[in-house]
Parts: structure tokens; sequence; C-alpha cells
């Protein structure tokens, strides 16, 4: 993640030059002072405005990283864990980012422990870390449910849902899920990593993503998934059963793996390893320590 993103800078400058321009304009056409003090004042109040997110994005960026906090990823984080120290250091600016920017809170409200927060800040700063002008894809936040599942109607402790990513609405995980997920396992399952998948996945076809992969041209994602969907052998996959509803588990269930699981997929799904290895920016087999000799 950028301390201040390219896009806001980009809409900041402009206006900022756009305002000034319109008014020193209208003064010259109409010879009023008054429009050009007009104009510099809509200025000053148009910065006080667009620099609010780039001032909080900063100091959140520079802020003490707390010691227990880095104790916790060191315990729970595999990937953290591997990082050399510049690695750490960026993992660390980029989970106080969105913890600044990201509304994390359990049903109905109620306030969520630090532990919760940081290891859901860790899963979208694991995911990132290839992509750094990437944004998390949680415009809604996440809401974190009690307990280890909630049913369809979103009830805690009922029914086996873990997690979701409704596209309405803020992602839905259930805490105790949330939590064995970074056990240290290296067993292939991430609930927080499954369902911010389904959200890079929206936004990458919606931003028209396009990846090349093995082929001559890069290719739209939505057609690079929809390819590796079609050919993946699920009867000798190590991916679980879910994978093979549709072509979003498949790519949740696959990216759940990537991070995970790494050195076991690539040695299973090659070709789906390439394409989520460009997808993501990055190889976690590096920072695991996994890499095939």
């Amino acid at each position: 993640m950028r301390t201040v993103p390219a896009f806001d800078l980009f809409f900041i400058i402009l206006h900022a030059l756009l305002i000034p321009l319109v008014g020193l304009a209208a003064w010259l056409v109409t010879g009023l002072p008054a429009l050009l003090a007009l104009a510099l004042a809509l200025l000053a109040a148009y910065l006080l405005l667009a620099l609010r997110r780039p001032l909080r994005r900063r100091q959140a960026a520079g802020a003490p990283f707390p010691g227990e906090w880095g104790e916790l990823l060191l315990s729970r984080s595999p990937f953290y864990r591997g990082l050399d120290e510049g690695g750490r250091m960026r993992f660390e600016r980029d989970v106080r980012l969105f913890l600044a920017e990201t509304r994390i809170a359990g049903s109905g409200g109620a306030p969520v422990s630090w532990t919760t927060r940081l290891l859901v800040a860790a899963g979208a700063a694991t995911m990132l870390h290839g992509r750094p002008e990437w944004e998390p894809p949680l415009h809604d936040g996440v809401t974190v449910y009690p307990g280890f599942a909630f049913d369809r109607y979103y009830r805690p402790g009922r029914g086996s849902i873990a997690g979701q990513a409704p596209a309405g609405g803020p992602l839905l995980v259930a805490e105790k899920s949330l939590l064995e997920g970074f056990a240290g396992e290296r067993d292939g399952i991430n609930v927080m990593i499954h369902e911010m998948a389904h959200y890079f996945d929206l936004e990458a076809r919606k931003g028209g993503l396009r990846v090349v992969v093995d082929q001559a041209h890069p290719i739209p994602w939505g057609a690079a998934i929809e390819k590796a969907y079609g050919r993946h052998d699920f009867s000798a996959s190590p991916l679980p059963d879910y994978a093979a509803r549709n072509e979003a588990e498949f790519f949740a269930c696959a990216s759940e793996m990537f991070f995970e699981d790494p050195r076991r997929l690539g040695a299973s799904c090659p070709r789906l390893f390439s394409l989520l290895e460009e997808f993501y920016g990055q190889d976690p087999r590096v920072v695991l320590g996994e890499r095939a000799s």
C-alpha cells in the first residue's frame, strides 16, 4: 500500500490546479477581483478537506509499531516471520494503514479485540505485499461474528458459514475460524484470505486487469481464471472439493493454499500457481523458505 495512493494524489493536484485557473480565467473575463479571491478561498477549503486522508495515512504509516503486535505476528503469521527486516517494516506499515482506513467491528457494532483486528489486517498485508500499488478492496469494512460460524440468517453459533463476501456489504467472518486460520499450521485454510480473495477477484474484473500467464498476449483476468477453472483436474487436486463449485470459489480456495501451503500448490498445479503468482505479484515460497531446489 502506498502512504498516499497515486490515484488520490493525481486528483488532489488536478483540482488544486484547476480551481485557481478557473478563478483566474473568470477574473480576466469579468475584471472582478472578488472572483479571484473567491477561487483562492475555495482552493484553501478544498485543500483542507482533500488533504485530511493523506495526512491521516501519513500519520498512521509513521506511527510506532507496538511490541506486542510484532510478537503476535511472529507467533501467528509465518509470512511475517519469513520476511527480512525491510519486508517486515513494509508489512507493518501496511497493517497500520489498513487499521487506520478500514472499519472492523463486531456484529451489532460491538468492539473487536486488538488481536482479531491485527490478524484481519495481517491477512490484507500478506495479500498486498507483492502489489504495493493496490488498496484493500474492503470498501465496507469487516464484520466479525463470535464463535466458529453463523447461519444464513447471520445468527452466530448456528449453521456452518465461517465467512462470507457479499457484494453489497462488509466482509463477514467468524472470529474463531479467523483465529484458526492464523494458528500456524500450513493446512491451506485461512478464511480471511479466502473471503478477501473474492473482493480482489471482483476488483480485478471491474478494473480490467489483464494477465499473461502462458498466453502469447495479455488476456482479461476473468477469462484467465475461467480458463484455469475449466482445465483444472479436480479429481487429483490438492484443493478442497468446495473449489469445484464455481470460478469464484476456485480462485478463493486456490488463494488460501497459495499463501498457506504454496509449495504443495506449486508442485501439484504449476500453471495455476503461476497465474496466482502473476495476480498477486509475489511467490510466497520465497518468504516461507519453501522454494523448491
